[in-house]
């Protein structure tokens, strides 16, 4: 339940966000979730996935165990999940206790939607791919629809061969398929795909019927034929699974899904004869804003003058788009053409901030009686020029009868240039140091470290930023701690590496005022598509030094080079301005490339903070909304003995533009990453300014796929 609250209060922040989604007339159309997180019935999976962009947590509880898990779709066709399991009768070695045993792991699930009358889909799907054993196991299945219900039917492996189960139908392949080893190969200490136990030994059916109950909510019927065996499934033949709560009656579950509305499904269930099951969804689909936003209706002003000349018309566009929060940079008009520069915090879209601000521009000469032909808009971060669009000052209106993808066809996009908006002929004066500052709560999670499952707290947190130039940046976090249930931790616990990760209890046990980040950042262009970044200071909780780094990001090309070096040593557990001893010196060489699918893939080589060597492989997906969602893992030098439990670093993050939740536009993003366990192998520096995400919008793909903003 600790989980479930601290997912739903990452969504919200200082009452601007929604709280509540109210009932729909499609929600009833979804996919229903199972006990495990899938899209399915009651235990058992169906060939569905969840539309793309969505994520969901999931909460299932009986008295044999608790399940909480966390799927997201960045797919239509891809569904991937990361589970906790507890169960109630099982003991960790250490202490002998029943119910302090856990474990956790990775689903997937792809699917193939035909075109039939029957809306057929078909999926294949990997249970705990990675994992210890007590979940393993892999299925095909299909689902079809049918008036007032749908009907799923498929074979699963592993931890489906149950009492019914038959000889692998796929043995006609190779004899090999026949026999499924108890113990993979692989396993080392845990974490490392069982490729020898895929799709191997006996095989069992399963499947289920949904149907629809319209007079009641849009409420699912669910009835399934379960082949589990309990002792096997999820206690893996531990002599120390409960007899009583495992013991099988009857193969038929049967259960209710009630859809509360959109964001919230609670499920109620019978299984195996003799159990009740309970479980409480909460998804969220992230294709489109959650929330409406106000219309673009910008308040001009026109002050009326009759000596009306350039320099009254630059005062009068500055004036304009600032009070729109467009602020206005530098701005050249030659002749007809009108060139501006404008930087904004509130949009991350390039196309809705620019054409709001060539609109405005536009509205303003009109009222100066000047004639524009062409407004170029570029936007400027940090004191870098990302980009130049230009709009036909005749198509800035939507009252105009001109479709919204002939527009497109008229503007043209370019990079930006080094310093290029500099040489613009009206430059408002910055009076530097620019001061910005806000505090709000902040709520602290910490989810896998060897010791305890959960860790966490709240803290008032200041974040401020000193701009003493357009380029250099003072960038700072403070915080002061109210509440932790974080108490009586041992220091370095189970590591035989540098503890650069493994302490992290013990910073996060620190109960008065700490530093966060002091970071100083001087960022520039030395060159056309290129972008460079040194820094010092305090970088993260744990460690502070000096750094650099550098990227090349050419504007149509999905191939993008960068490098970072760090110096950096370990800071004080009381994070002020003491620090330990251990230093080390850590970069990467990353490679980052945008495939047409819309998935971009990044390969890092380098040196991680405890003096490893190796690389990271990072695959993600940004939807049209901007919701992202991403998995990677790392492989080093350090043996799976050395690394621990895990065997080696993964795990996946998503991130969430929260101007799908704002009642307004703004420029940020909720970011949650989950890894199976905190080591200290693969550990990468955390430093804020990334020049990956400063420089977002920079590309000609990252514009062109934003024009649902324009003018919106």
């Amino acid at each position: 339940m600790r989980f479930l609250l601290i997912l739903i209060s990452s969504f919200y922040i200082q009452g601007d966000y929604i709280d509540f989604l109210y009932p729909s007339d499609n929600f009833h159309t979804r996919p229903s979730y199972n006990s495990f997180g899938h899209t399915g019935l009651v235990q058992l999976p169906s060939a569905e996935t969840m539309p793309e962009g969505t994520l969901a947590f999931n909460i299932n509880k009986n008295s044999i165990w608790k399940v909480g898990t966390l799927t997201a779709s960045p797919f239509d066709w891809l569904e991937a999940s990361y589970f906790y399991y507890r169960p109630s009768d099982l003991t960790w070695e250490v202490d002998e206790v029943p119910g302090h045993f856990l474990d956790k792991g990775f689903n997937v699930k792809l699917n193939y939607k035909f075109d039939n009358k029957f809306n057929s889909v078909i999926a294949i799907g990997l249970d705990d791919f990675a994992g210890t054993g007590y979940f393993t196991r892999e299925y095909l299945v299909s689902t079809s629809q049918f008036k007032g219900f749908k009907a799923s039917l498929g074979i699963g492996w592993g931890k489906f061969a149950g009492s019914n189960s038959f000889k692998n139908p796929l043995s006609f392949l190779s004899d090999k398929l026949n026999n499924r080893p108890n113990l993979s190969e692989n396993i080392g200490t845990g974490g490392k795909p069982s490729f020898d136990k895929w799709f191997r030994g006996q095989a069992s059916l399963f499947g289920g019927i949904e149907y629809t109950l319209p007079r009641f909510n849009h409420s699912k019927f669910i009835i399934e034929y379960d082949p589990f065996n309990y002792f096997e499934f999820t206690a893996n033949g531990r002599d120390d699974a409960n007899y009583e709560l495992r013991n099988k009656d009857s193969n038929i579950n049967f259960g209710l899904s009630i859809p509360y509305n959109d964001l919230i499904t609670f499920n109620a269930s019978y299984i195996k004869g003799n159990t009740f099951n309970i479980s409480l969804n909460i998804a969220l689909t992230f294709d489109k804003n959650l929330t409406s936003k106000p219309k673009f209706k910008p308040n001009i002003i026109n002050n009326d003058k009759n000596d009306k000349n350039d320099k009254f018309f630059y005062e009068e566009l500055v004036n304009n788009l600032n009070k729109n929060r467009l602020f206005l940079q530098t701005a050249t008009l030659d002749r007809h053409n009108l060139d501006i520069s404008i930087s904004t915090s509130d949009h991350r879209n390039a196309i809705r901030s620019s054409s709001y601000a060539a609109y405005i521009a536009n509205e303003v000469a009109n009222l100066n009686n000047i004639d524009i032909n062409s407004i170029k808009v570029s936007h400027i971060n940090a004191g870098i020029e990302l980009n130049n669009i230009t709009y036909i000052a005749s198509h800035l209106s939507n009252n105009l009868n001109i479709p919204i993808e002939v527009k497109k066809d008229y503007v043209s996009y370019s990079n930006g240039e080094p310093n290029g908006y500099l040489n613009d002929e009206f430059k408002p004066r910055v009076l530097f140091p620019l001061i910005f500052s806000s505090t709000a709560p902040k709520l602290i999670t910490h989810i896998g470290n060897p010791e305890k499952f959960y860790f966490g707290g709240i803290n008032i947190k200041n974040v401020s930023e000193i701009q003493f130039s357009r380029n250099l940046i003072l960038s700072t976090e403070i915080e002061l701690p109210l509440y932790s249930n974080i108490r009586e931790t041992i220091t370095g616990p189970a590591s035989d590496m540098e503890h650069v990760r493994t302490d992290l209890v013990q910073y996060l046990k620190e109960d008065d005022l700490f530093i966060t980040r002091m970071q100083l950042d001087y960022i520039w262009s030395p060159y056309k598509n290129t972008y460079a970044k040194i820094s010092s200071g305090i970088y993260e909780s744990m460690f502070g030094g000096i750094g650099a780094e550098i990227l090349h990001r050419p504007f149509s090309n999905n191939l993008s080079i960068g490098a970072e070096l760090f110096y950096v040593r370990q800071r004080d557990y009381g994070q002020k301005f003491n620090f330990r001893e251990y230093k080390t010196t850590t970069g990467h060489l990353n490679i980052d490339y945008l495939f047409p699918s819309g998935i971009e893939a990044r390969l890092s080589y380098g040196r991680y903070l405890a003096k490893d060597d190796g690389y990271t492989v990072d695959l993600s997906r940004r939807t049209k909304s901007g919701f992202k969602a991403g998995v990677y893992f790392t492989q080093t030098n350090v043996s799976a003995s050395v690394f621990g439990e895990g065997s080696f670093d993964k795990g996946f993050y998503i991130q969430i533009p929260m101007d799908l939740l704002s009642k307004n536009y703004v420029g940020n993003y909720s970011n949650l990453k989950l890894s199976p366990l905190t080591r200290d192998g693969g550990a990468r520096l955390m430093h804020d300014k990334d020049l990956r995400g400063l420089i977002y919008n920079s590309r000609y793909n990252d514009l062109v796929g934003q024009w649902d903003g324009y003018l919106n």
